[in-house]
């Protein structure tokens, strides 16, 4: 029998290790697509787009590179201004899971300590 039965990709890639840069990278992909597509609607040149976005040529490519999974949220704010494409960030929480927050635990906060005064502390001026 085999034991990954009615196992997900998911499942796999977590037990492999792999499972955050897999969705790493087919976001990129995405996110990659969607921009060169733009860039053809709009006519607009990798030179044109790195001067709309105040950065290299290089930077572009390497944006526009599927592979290349690292992207800053500043390189994704200055595309999405650049491509007149909202962007949306946001975490979603799976239906099964969305309830009610999770209490945070009370933190007892501390109080600022008074000194008592002992009898023989006050000084008299003379």
């Amino acid at each position: 029998m085999n034991k990954h039965q009615g196992s997900t990709l998911d499942s796999l890639f977590a037990e492999l290790g792999e499972l955050e840069e897999v969705n790493a990278r087919a976001a990129k992909k995405i996110l990659a697509i969607q921009a060169e597509r733009r860039m053809v609607e709009l006519g607009l040149t990798t030179t044109a787009l790195a001067t709309l976005m105040r950065t290299s040529r290089n930077q572009v490519h390497r944006i526009l590179d599927q592979e290349d999974a690292g992207i800053t949220l500043k390189m994704l704010f200055r595309l999405s201004q650049a491509l007149d494409l909202p962007l949306r960030l946001g975490f979603e929480i799976p239906e099964a899971t969305a309830k009610a927050p999770p209490r945070r635990a009370a933190t007892k906060r501390a109080r600022p300590r008074t000194r008592a005064k002992s009898a023989g502390s006050s000084t008299a001026r003379a």
